[in-house]
């Protein structure tokens, strides 16, 4: 029996559908305690690290399954023998970012394509799990489930699905919500599912806690990871565009960075829709994870602004992204700062438009998170006097921080750049 076909036997005796009824019911942080589970899946950890050791000796197919359930099964053995997760273990980022197939840096029409529909999956995932608990027909009995909450964060996102583009916004047949998940019961059914859809529905959301808010928390997270690592490609793209002299192709690709970051602030307003008492019930199981940690954000937070001096403490002090800082180099601009060479022929006034455009929608998203977030204006998500989970300072980090602002940029301009301004019809501050 090969390695591979001794993996996919083993694989079979994880029943995932018992491991997410477990985790929703229990709240995933009360299974650390659970010896046999985490010894199977230490077990299987090692089993499929041992097969992805091999992956070039493997088919595309195998492979892909393999990093699925390796990816998998790592989040959860930490998130099972740590005391304290990480963002990207708590999130299930290393899978989540592996579906999204973001690991080389092109951004075509196709590979965008993807990257909304894994968006549009989760966000559907996530309005059935509001319509299933208004409607009374959730078995899950979470706690604190606030009708009121529920609703309001129903509509929100309901408005953020009117954001994707084109026939992308139709909506998603079936989510694992309404009932919880009979088919695919083990883990290599799902893992092997080339299209990546099962691995979407079945192995990314697993709370801490049992508390209602938790899982829209997470989804959230999911949420703007693919909204990030979107905008992200599409700026790599468009600066490569720019140094090729290519600026109708840079503005394509900026175009679309500013689609994957309209609906960022919805994302926010959602945030919000949660009353902080919710959040505080479930902070404490949060451990580390902390958006400092978040690479998605940091690198197209770097690739729009450079790397501002204001974050360098926090990058460097960070694993997950001290790489950032290896583009605050000599020689490397930031989109931001290509707004300041370009001159008045149709071809660059054009381009100029669509940057300040991408950089008014994330600015009211980074205006919406200081202020309404971790604000001191009684939002009370942070509390009295404590730090950010990533060690952070928490509001005052977010504060100091001053990006240069796009539309600061112009020849002759004299905009204030600390200013802050939502884009077109949002408004910092709604809902």
């Amino acid at each position: 029996m090969t390695d591979t076909t001794q993996l996919w036997t083993r694989l079979d005796t994880f029943d995932l559908t018992d491991y997410t009824d477990r985790s929703h019911r229990q709240g995933r942080d009360a299974l650390r305690g659970d010896a046999v589970l985490v010894d199977q899946i230490r077990a299987l950890t090692d089993a499929t690290a041992a097969v992805r050791k091999d992956a070039e000796r493997l088919s595309p197919g195998t492979r892909h399954a393999a990093e699925t359930a390796g990816l998998f099964l790592d989040a959860q053995e930490y998130l099972l023998t740590h005391d304290k997760p990480r963002y990207e273990q708590y999130a299930s980022v290393g899978l989540l970012r592996h579906l999204l197939r973001v690991d080389g840096n092109t951004a075509s029409r196709a590979e965008r394509a993807h990257i909304w529909l894994v968006f549009r999956r989760i966000l559907e995932a996530q309005l059935e799990f509001e319509l299933a608990a208004l409607a009374g027909i959730s078995d899950l009995d979470k706690r604190e489930f606030s009708p009121e909450v529920a609703r309001n964060r129903y509509l929100i996102l309901a408005e953020m699905r009117e954001l994707v583009p084109g026939r992308l916004g139709g909506r998603v047949v079936g989510s694992r919500w309404l009932t919880m998940p009979s088919g695919d019961r083990t883990l290599r059914q799902v893992a092997r599912d080339r299209s990546g859809t099962a691995a979407i529905e079945r192995l990314l959301l697993f709370p801490q806690t049992t508390c209602y808010d938790e899982v829209a928390f997470l989804s959230q997270i999911q949420l703007g990871e693919c909204l990030f690592w979107g905008a992200l490609l599409c700026v790599r793209q468009a600066l490569a565009a720019v140094a090729a002299g290519r600026l109708a192709s840079a503005t394509g690709h900026v175009r679309a960075a500013a689609q994957f970051a309209h609906p960022l602030i919805k994302i926010f307003q959602s945030v919000r829709a949660m009353p902080p008492a919710h959040f505080h019930s479930f902070r404490e199981q949060t451990g580390n994870a902390s958006a400092v940690q978040c690479e998605s954000w940091q690198m197209l937070d770097a690739h729009l602004y450079g790397v501002l001096p204001e974050k360098v403490e926090a990058l460097d002090s960070t694993p997950e992204v001290r790489h950032v800082l290896t583009l605050d180099r000599p020689g490397f601009v930031p989109l931001v700062q290509v707004v300041a060479g370009l001159g008045e022929t149709p071809e660059e006034r054009l381009l100029r438009d669509e940057i300040i455009t991408l950089d008014q929608r994330v600015r009211a998203w980074r205006a919406f998170h200081t202020r309404q977030l971790a604000g001191r204006q009684n939002p009370g998500y942070l509390p009295e006097d404590a730090c950010g989970s990533g060690g952070t300072a928490g509001f005052p980090y977010l504060a100091a921080q001053r990006p240069p602002r796009a539309s600061g940029m112009v020849k002759g301009s004299v905009i204030n750049s600390d200013q802050w301004v939502a884009s077109g019809d949002t408004k910092i501050g709604t809902r």
